[in-house]
């Protein structure tokens, strides 16, 4: 196995599994997860990086959810992307904090934002000295959840990415949309403060 669930950032969700479910829930909905995680592992095995690291996580444990307690694993991931999000937020406002860490963002955010986009499909990227905008129409992570049967699952990425991008110093970032919410496009705006 390439990679292991336990050691992807999605294994933080096993406290919020224990609250709502109870311990020993929570150790069968992770062992669920788990299985499912290698069984993806096995029937892709020429799968990418972010395929392992983002959505095999993301829809094995979507799934042993849903499995567990039907209609709820959308409420349940989704809140545990918000939370992750802000706590990667925090991090991110740390290290932004550093003298001249967002000037030289800015100075480099065409660099930034074609390393952002790559394996994306984009549309009316703006990037100057003051801004970045772009439409996210096609969506790598989402297009591989889809293909798993399970999109649904990966609007846990979108709740944590909503948040932390607003972690960075130097950055007014806001986002309405999102492919895997169904939109037309995930509008990624930010501007420099």
């Amino acid at each position: 196995m390439k990679n292991d669930i336990n050691k992807t950032i999605f294994k933080r969700i096993k406290k919020d599994l224990a609250v709502r479910y109870g311990a020993e829930n929570e150790a069968r909905i992770w062992t669920c997860a788990q299985e499912e995680y290698m069984r993806l592992e096995r029937v892709k095995p020429n799968a990418d990086k972010e395929s392992r690291s983002f959505v095999f996580p993301a829809v094995s444990i979507y799934r042993a959810i849903e499995n567990y307690a039907p209609g709820e694993a959308l409420e349940v991931t989704r809140a545990f992307g918000t939370k992750t999000g802000l706590w990667l937020k925090k991090l991110f406002r740390r290290f932004t904090a550093l003298p001249g860490i967002p000037t030289l963002m800015w100075k480099n955010m065409d660099k930034i934002a074609a390393k952002m986009s790559t394996g994306y499909e984009i549309k009316n990227l703006q990037v100057n000295e003051n801004k970045c905008f772009m439409d996210v129409t096609g969506c790598p992570l989402y297009d591989k959840a889809k293909e798993l049967g399970t999109p649904e699952a990966i609007q846990m990425i979108c709740c944590m990415d909503k948040e932390y991008m607003n972690g960075f110093r130097g950055i007014n970032y806001k986002r309405t949309k999102s492919v895997a919410e169904g939109d037309d496009c995930c509008d990624y705006r930010m501007t420099r403060v």
